[in-house]
């Protein structure tokens, strides 16, 4: 549960259906006049960035956002429904731009000593309660179990700016959502207590505590995570989180209401962490002119965070007749996006999605697509590892990969490219482009097939002439050695570099060249493809299969055999068993 704002993920289909919009979350925009010609200077410090934007930031930022969203909220009869679907998207993404925006103008109020906050007694227990019903939605299609505990404070007051009060909320609970996975749990607690330690506003205080299980926080973390502009590192993939704006000003907000926030990790190695909110009881620490004359307890009620309904499931179970037989797999952690692709390529491919590198690395095991379209940045596994897993594997190293990134930097480029990516496309990014893209790498791949396959120039119904090369000569004498020495756990590259009479050097290039595997992969790879043999035929046990392909200890063996085909072995035997039965059940009917 860490920062807040749009992230790298947070796109927006702004002003046209095929077009997304973006800011990555590390860059700053700044604004060009109108017939003024001149660059603004490079800003380092943080607090520069925050000057800088609101100096030259647009009037109209607010009125374009609200015209898209008006464009958004028109009748969606009369439009298909997947324009209808990207009109929601375009609402959602607005109401993150303005709440974005919000935050950088309050931060630039709060800098300046302009935020005046009018106190006003509220009654908490109400207040709390409405602005959890604003999660409801989320939290249901999450599975996440929200709950309100205020066991002995049901009617507790408490004197706030009920306006600036309930953007500490909920902020604290977008982030919990954020970063609790499904089927997780998020927890808000209201109590009151005592502490003459204290300073004197807070030495009778109430105590309001948002606890999840999300990906937790680093201890080193924990000190610098109210910075402004600091982004943690994620713990899963090593990428930063969000853009260090929400927790600063929600800090800020915090201090002054007269209170303090503290975030701890959950005890007892549970997952997730605590966000701590202490509040001056009474009013005896404010002002006469910070507190609203109305005495009356205020029942506060929100408008919604998200108030556009997701797509209805007759939407959703809505089917496109696809052109071709090819499989694309979509890999985004962010719902609208990933289902934005996959409908505007429905209509030419079978979709298939992932949110996360692990789940999309599973799913290509087993249904082996097409083409697969990753974002960079995700929880659990990211889109350079899976492309990088996808390259290594001898198995699946043909299916071609684009990325899909917001990180413009060349640096970055390269670095996705190193990795084997078959393109690199930066956030905005044309459908269209992205749409060409894949027909191309995808047409690529066919044709390559092909040529191997002698389709193209029915190679199979011409006679041959056998003769050897001396690369096969070479390949014929290698797989000899590995052949007969196959249950041989001692097989080493000098081994075989002795018995075929090579150097080591130009036995790794050459199986470089041949197969694009170093020599330990190569062997490695024979070993599972034989084991993978026996087992399919279920003469022998997991242990037996192991000791005949070289492999000393089972627990390696299943690690290894896992990596290459997608499951451990005991689960390939069954998958075999299955198909067996199959076909016997089909030629006795």
């Amino acid at each position: 549960m860490v920062g807040i704002g749009l992230g790298h993920a947070d796109l927006c289909l702004i002003g046209s259906s095929s077009r997304l919009w973006h800011h990555p979350a590390n860059e700053t925009p700044l604004p060009h006049k109108a017939g003024n010609d001149a660059t603004y200077p490079c800003r380092t410090d943080k607090r520069s960035q925050a000057t800088v934007f609101h100096q030259h930031l647009p009037r109209d930022t607010y009125s374009d956002v609200t015209h898209h969203q008006s464009f958004a909220k028109t009748d969606d009869k009369r439009y298909r429904p997947r324009t209808a679907k990207n009109y929601r998207i375009i609402w959602r993404n607005s109401e993150r731009i303005l709440r974005l925006v919000d935050q950088l103008m309050d931060i630039r109020k709060i800098d300046k000593g302009q935020m005046s906050l009018v106190f006003r007694e509220t009654e908490m227990t109400g207040f709390i309660n409405d602005l959890c019903e604003t999660f409801t939605e989320q939290a249901n299609k999450k599975q996440i179990t929200l709950q309100f505990h205020h066991e002995g404070a049901d009617h507790l007051k408490l004197w706030v700016d009920p306006v600036n009060f309930d953007k500490i909320i909920l902020n604290i609970l977008s982030n919990a959502f954020k970063f609790t996975p499904e089927g997780g749990s998020v927890d808000i607690r209201l109590r009151t207590g005592k502490d003459s330690t204290l300073p004197k506003p807070l030495q009778q205080y109430a105590e309001i505590t948002v606890t999840d299980s999300g990906i937790g926080i680093a201890p080193k973390e924990t000190e610098h995570i109210f910075e402004r502009f600091y982004q943690i590192r994620n713990s899963q993939n090593n990428s930063n989180i969000g853009t260090g704006i929400g927790l600063h000003l929600t800090r800020s907000l915090v201090e002054l209401h007269h209170g303090d926030i503290r975030v701890e990790n959950n005890p007892d190695g549970q997952p997730g962490c605590s966000f701590i909110i202490r509040m001056p009881l009474g009013c005896a620490h404010l002002r006469k002119e910070e507190m609203e004359a109305d005495k009356a307890p205020l029942f506060h009620t929100p408008a919604p965070v998200l108030p556009v309904p997701y797509e209805t499931e007759e939407e959703e179970n809505g089917k496109t007749r696809t052109k071709t037989k090819y499989k694309v797999l979509v890999v985004e952690d962010d719902e609208d996006i990933r289902r934005y692709i996959c409908r505007e390529l429905a209509s030419d491919y079978h979709t298939l999605e992932s949110c996360n590198g692990k789940e999309a690395l599973e799913s290509i095991f087993n249904k082996t697509p097409d083409l697969v379209i990753s974002d960079v940045m995700m929880p659990e596994m990211d889109g350079l590892t899976l492309c990088r897993k996808i390259k290594q594997n001898v198995n699946l190293n043909h299916i071609p990969v684009i990325l899909l990134t917001a990180k413009t930097r060349e640096e970055d480029n390269l670095e996705g490219l190193e990795t084997g990516a078959d393109a690199y496309m930066t956030k905005p990014f044309h459908i269209e482009i992205l749409r060409k893209t894949a027909a191309n790498l995808i047409r690529s791949r066919e044709r390559l097939r092909n040529t191997y396959t002698g389709q193209q120039t029915q190679g199979d119904k011409i006679q041959p002439i056998e003769v050897q090369s001396p690369d096969d000569k070479l390949m014929e004498r290698i797989m000899r050695v590995i052949n007969e020495n196959l249950s041989n756990p001692n097989l080493t590259v000098e081994m075989i570099t002795t018995e075929v009479g090579i150097s080591r050097v130009h036995l790794h290039r050459k199986l470089k060249e041949l197969t694009n595997q170093t020599t330990r992969d190569f062997i490695r790879n024979i070993r599972l493809k034989q084991a993978a043999e026996l087992l399919s035929k279920k003469r022998y046990t997991i242990a037996e299969v192991a000791d005949l392909t070289g492999f000393t200890n089972p627990n390696n063996f299943s690690t290894a055999f896992k990596d290459l085909y997608g499951m451990p072995p005991s689960m390939y035997m069954e998958q075999h068993l299955k198909q067996d039965k199959n076909k016997e059940e089909a030629v006795s009917k």
